[in-house]
């Protein structure tokens, strides 16, 4: 098997999903809903946020949905007019706000300069928006390092439909068998699997646990500052 691309997932896998995300939501939806600290929590649980382990759960939107499926638990029975300005506002609204308060789990340049110099293409495949995903990479300083970003609204169906994947296939000219699938969910799994990926790699850096997600991949690590090594003995 040669792997020649990589499809990173974005939030958990680049991203501390946990340090950057509870405390954005939890600002957001207190302005947003003009509630207070426990009134945005308790929002925030309806998508996946566990209070008591200050978390999200492995699969829940939170951790891995898109926009538009957050719109749909935070104000249920709105027309698609009223829902489209939702989405807008989520993921435009506050880009102030995300921008400061970004952690990487790692400084990513170094690993994706490597992995790069070892002739792969990168790109990012994620449940955000492309304009949210764009404008993370640009603010933590690694967007020349990705060949593509594809996200939710780019594709017909997001993950685990298998469109990011073929749509990246598309976008650098290589076979779906020569991508790599790495990300922390079981949805990127599954977007490996249907979209006819050579690999699927899990990495525990997210919200899953082992037991949540390395049944579904082909290698499981702990974050992705072990994936030049893991390639290079494939």
């Amino acid at each position: 098997m040669t792997i020649r691309a990589i499809l990173f997932d974005k939030d958990g896998t680049l991203i501390d999903v946990n340090a950057t995300w509870i405390p954005i939501y939890r600002e957001m939806f207190m302005d947003i809903f003009a509630t207070d600290i426990a009134g945005a929590e308790e929002l925030m649980a309806k998508a996946g946020y566990d209070k008591a382990a200050d978390r999200f759960r492995a699969g829940s939107i939170l951790a891995g949905g898109t926009t538009r499926q957050l719109v749909e638990v935070l104000w249920p029975g709105i027309n698609e007019q009223e829902a489209a300005a939702k989405v807008h506002l989520l993921d435009r609204g506050y880009t102030h706000l995300v921008r400061d308060r970004l952690i990487p789990l790692m400084p990513l340049a170094p690993i994706l300069s490597e992995l790069r110099a070892m002739g792969l293409k990168l790109g990012i495949g994620t449940n955000d928006s492309h304009v949210s995903a764009v404008a993370h990479m640009t603010a933590v300083g690694v967007i020349a390092h990705f060949d593509g970003i594809i996200a939710a609204d780019t594709v017909p169906v997001p993950k685990p439909s298998g469109n990011m994947i073929r749509s990246f296939a598309e976008m650098t000219g290589l076979a779906p068998s020569a991508i790599a699938m790495v990300g922390d969910n079981h949805h990127d799994m599954e977007e490996a699997r249907n979209g006819g990926a050579g690999l699927a790699v899990a990495v525990l850096s997210g919200n899953a646990a082992h037991a949540d997600i390395a049944h579904l991949a082909d290698h499981t690590l702990n974050t992705i500052a072990e994936l030049p090594a893991l390639l290079r003995s494939l």
